[in-house]
């Protein structure tokens, strides 16, 4: 319920928006890039996999990933003044992917999570009109879902959904940006660095 009402809210925000770019067109501009994520998954984290597995009647279990995945993000802003903008979007989170290698009885066993959400925030520009960093900050409204897929086959179950904070600094020059963005995600995180292409409408 609560990430129902969360989304009615960033949808809302959405329109207005538009509706408000479209009496102003020179002030709404749409923005749209590649992120490449960082998860956080730790050592730490994979041993408990691997300690969860082993109890269930595995005798040795290793598992690896590179920590990495690539999303993207597409929105809609409007200035409301030459340093203040508002902003609502959609992101897709990339996918985190993790290999485990089972013995006694051998096994390999794939695990992918992926997730997608959408963002509403408040921008803060310092600096000139073509040229300026900014500081963001607002709110996305998550969903994961897990898939295993193993010798017997695969399976997919969702993994929950939630609303929390995300940030972000960058730099924008001319139509281009790049940045640092920060999501929490209830008790843990992940980040990406992002490229991407911003235009008026």
């Amino acid at each position: 319920m609560k990430f129902k009402k969360q989304l009615a809210t960033i949808i809302v925000l959405l329109m207005t928006i538009i509706s408000f770019s479209s009496a102003k067109s020179e002030e709404g501009y749409m923005f749209g890039g590649v992120k490449v994520f960082d998860y956080g998954i730790k050592k730490s984290d994979l041993q408990e996999i691997n300690t969860s597995l082993i109890a269930l009647g595995f005798s040795s279990s290793a598992s690896s990933t590179d920590n990495t995945g690539i999303g993207f993000d597409l929105g809609l802003g409007v200035n409301l003044s030459d340093t203040i903008a508002l902003e609502a979007g959609y992101v897709t989170y990339g996918t985190l992917e993790i290999n485990t290698t089972l013995t006694g009885p051998a096994e390999t066993v794939k695990t992918e999570i992926d997730g997608d959400g959408f963002t509403g925030a408040a921008v803060l520009k310092l600096g000139e009109d073509s040229e300026y960093a900014y500081l963001k900050g607002g709110l996305h409204s998550w969903s994961f879902t897990g898939k295993v897929t193993a010798s017997l086959g695969s399976s997919s179950e969702p993994l929950g959904t939630g609303t929390d904070p995300f940030f972000a600094i960058g730099y924008r020059g001319g139509n281009f940006y790049a940045s640092y963005d920060y999501y929490a995600i209830e008790d843990g995180d992940i980040s990406s660095f992002s490229i991407g292409y911003s235009a008026p409408f």
